[in-house]
């Protein structure tokens, strides 16, 4: 039967996985992961966290391996942003700043930094105010694989097989917001580490009051001295690498139902007949998880294969019935076994988004004209008409109407716009997401994929 594999993104930026959470459009998808660049002299990650309640907030960082320094940043969406739209607005926000941190980020070659622990972080003595008014400097230790780290601000201290390899302090963390009396102590959340390049990114949380509210978890990067290979052991930095072409997984053993993930979506066959999709559906005001992968001729859209690897209302009934779940979660198992064998049998090809513009990142009831060009392609979209113009000669373009399904007025065709593109011009094929303007009136974004065969 399938295990549980942590889902873990390849490059900073990559390609988006799909929850099972209904509404999907979640920018949180974008802000996940850690890296080491293949030289070692980097590490990226995403800091999210907000200052209120209201809102969220991600921002890529790079920082330099040696110095700590920030070397690159790039605001993913702002807390007011996060607030003010929509999850699937706030998505599109954040591919598209996305693409626009891609030419730094692919300067240099990423693996994920695996090999990560997390201390739990609900412990009485972090979330009294004493903590804060009275500057407890709580030490906490962690182990990941052969390394044991401790940190008792602003003293870190690491051991490597018993031998201590780092003991160091750090004053210059030490944080302390505008208008708070004190600064706030810092304690050790968790740490990530590649042994290949001897790289630890640790992560630091920290004490707060009513009157000073905690800061956001800060990452600091160290180096210690390069792990050496010993005899019948797997040489350093080889961690398990994350599942190649389409997959899907699940990641807590125990909550299977609930931990689904599809990853490495779309993707079409080589011979470019076929596309494969993993799509969840908004459900409603019920907004039940769910997760249906198909398989889609490239020319007619017809569903050649389908299964649901989770229906929504399939959960929700038996969450508090651990026998029910089990037999849920027993259902699903077998399920995701037939998914992974039935796109095992088909040599796939990744589909590459490209951004049309503009990008529709804000609520709106009628739908802007967008464009895609690339070489010997030219596309229009004009709520709901495409227009699709091939090649530098004089044949007549190729047009197409692509509104919702449905007659209901927030399906209008004006308010239809192109939410990704995936064009693969050497095999012939565009595959389009579309979407529908969201607004007070409409606050439900209806999606559906629409594929084109060139000609």
């Amino acid at each position: 039967m399938p295990q549980p594999v942590p889902l873990v993104h390849s490059a900073p930026l990559g390609p988006q996985p799909s929850w099972a959470i209904a509404g999907d459009g979640d920018p949180g998808g974008l802000a996940l992961g850690t890296w080491v660049s293949s030289d070692g002299k980097s590490v990226a990650f995403f800091v999210r966290g907000s200052s209120s309640v209201e809102g969220d907030a991600g921002t890529l960082v790079v920082k330099d391996v040696d110095t700590d320094a920030v070397v690159f940043e790039k605001v993913l969406f702002t807390e007011e942003e996060g607030f003010q739209r929509s999850a699937p607005d706030l998505e599109r926000l954040a591919r598209m700043r996305a693409w626009e941190a891609r030419p730094h980020l692919e300067q240099r070659q990423w693996k994920p930094l695996i090999l990560h622990q997390e201390l739990p972080h609900y412990d009485t003595e972090f979330l009294s105010e004493a903590c804060y008014e009275k500057q407890v400097r709580p030490k906490r230790s962690l182990s990941v694989g052969d390394l044991k780290i401790s940190y008792q601000e602003p003293r870190v201290q690491v051991w490597n097989r018993g031998k201590k390899v780092l003991d160091r302090r750090y004053p210059s963390w030490r944080v302390r917001q505008q208008g708070c009396e004190h600064a706030s102590p810092a304690w050790l959340q968790g740490a990530y580490v590649n042994r290949e390049h001897g790289v630890v990114l640790l992560t630091l949380s920290f004490c707060g009051s009513h009157a000073c509210n905690e800061p956001p978890t800060a990452f600091h990067v160290l180096r210690i001295p390069k792990d050496k290979p010993r005899g019948g052991s797997a040489s350093p930095g080889q961690e398990a690498a994350p599942p190649s072409g389409p997959f899907v997984g699940y990641e807590k053993e125990g909550y299977v139902s609930g931990s689904l993930y599809a990853t490495g979506f779309p993707v079409i066959s080589e011979d470019g007949t076929r596309i494969a999709l993993a799509e969840v559906f908004a459900d409603g005001r019920r907004g039940d998880p769910n997760l249906l992968i198909t398989v889609r001729r490239t020319d007619t859209n017809e569903i050649l294969w389908r299964l649901p690897v989770l229906e929504a209302g399939e959960l929700s009934p038996v969450q508090r019935s651990i026998p029910l779940r089990q037999e849920l979660d027993g259902k699903v198992l077998e399920r995701l076994r037939q998914v992974n064998e039935y796109l095992g049998g088909t040599r796939w090809v990744s589909l590459a988004e490209q951004p049309v513009q503009p990008m529709v990142t804000e609520s709106c009831q009628q739908a802007p004209v967008q464009k895609l060009q690339l070489p010997g392609l030219e596309l229009s979209f004009n709520q709901g008409h495409l227009v699709l113009k091939q090649g530098e000669g004089s044949a007549p373009p190729s047009e197409l109407n692509l509104a919702a399904p449905g007659t209901e007025a927030c399906k209008a065709a004006s308010r239809t716009f192109i939410d990704a593109a995936y064009p693969d011009p050497s095999r012939g094929v565009v595959l389009l997401r579309l979407s529908t303007c969201g607004d007070e009136a409409c606050p439900e974004q209806v999606r559906w994929y629409h594929s084109i065969k060139l000609h």
